[in-house]
């Protein structure tokens, strides 16, 4: 019985030393496209909102950099589109220079493929298209981006 806890004990322990050397400091931005699950702390439209306009949200995943704010700027807010992209990602007191692109929606009311005013929208370029004649996204609402490092 001995023998195979320590064969056991032998095999578990590289994977936890593995497990260790990924810790919360070692802060990775990916070179290459990421996904990125973002919680919106802003609320944007194509009536209030202007290009330029500061945005910010919540890193809600990849898991290493939850938490992390990311911030950006709204780059079109006309009649039915609206986008806006994602220039920073700050944690641990650090800033990061990412790009990004907009990938998906789900409203702040939990309805995927649909802005705050229960509108369809598809997603074409880096913005929102709405089947209506305006669009928005209220603060909740999460959007998924693929980022990388700029």
């Amino acid at each position: 019985m001995k023998p195979i806890i320590l064969i056991l004990g032998a095999l578990l322990y590289p994977s936890c030393a593995l497990a260790q050397e990924g810790s919360k400091d070692a802060i990775v931005i990916p070179e290459a496209n990421s996904s990125m699950l973002v919680k919106m702390n802003t609320s944007i439209s194509t009536t209030t909102s202007k290009v330029g306009d500061p945005i910010t949200g919540e890193i809600i995943d990849p898991r290493q950099l939850r938490g992390a704010v990311v911030e950006g700027t709204v780059d079109r807010a006309d009649h039915a589109i609206l986008s806006f992209s994602f220039h920073t990602v700050r944690t641990g007191g650090k800033t990061y220079s990412i790009q990004s692109k907009l990938v998906s929606i789900t409203s702040s009311k939990g309805n995927e493929g649909r802005d705050d005013l229960d509108q369809r929208v598809r997603i074409e370029g880096a913005g929102i298209i709405a089947f209506g004649t305006k669009t928005a996204l209220n603060e909740g609402a999460e959007v998924r981006v693929s980022a990388w490092k700029k």
